[in-house]
């Protein structure tokens, strides 16, 4: 059985996840930012990762093209955000929003907690975490999840 792990990383968590996924596996890693026409062809098994934010999946549009093409290879998708796993209700709701059923009905999907290294972000995905990290402290005292979240985020949770 012929297994393969593709991923889109944007500051190394996901990358990280995706080596320690092919390294298990015995099964090799592919960048989806460094071969973004990567053909899925031969392999049964596909784990395809990426990092979620702001309710989108890096690497989704690759994901759609290649379940079309290979309809007889057997996909699992992980993703990777900030969001702590305990809160499964926020993290069902995003997973449900970018793999929504019947198009990815059946299909094993994963989420595993990241973080933020906002130093290594471009640009434009930089914007949210900075009115995060501006938000008062009288409004993370009546939203548990919103401190919890900015504590994480400014420190940085894992280290990529």
């Amino acid at each position: 059985m012929s297994m393969i792990v593709v991923y889109s990383s944007h500051t190394g968590f996901t990358k990280r996840y995706a080596t320690w996924l092919a390294e298990e596996l015995g099964c090799r890693a592919v960048s989806l930012d460094d071969e973004p026409r990567f053909d899925a062809s031969g392999f049964d098994i596909v784990a395809m990762g990426g990092w979620l934010h702001a309710g989108g999946l890096a690497g989704k549009k690759w994901l759609v093209r290649a379940r079309e093409r290979h309809p007889q290879a057997r996909f699992v998708v992980f993703a990777v955000g900030a969001t702590p796993v305990e809160w499964d209700d926020m993290v069902a709701e995003a997973l449900a929003q970018e793999l929504p059923s019947p198009e990815f009905a059946g299909g094993e999907r994963f989420y595993l907690r990241g973080g933020v290294a906002y130093e290594r972000l471009s640009s434009p995905n930089k914007l949210a975490p900075r009115l995060v990290f501006k938000m008062p402290a009288k409004n993370a005292e009546h939203a548990p999840r919103s401190a919890e979240m900015l504590a994480g985020m400014r420190g940085g949770l894992l280290a990529p």
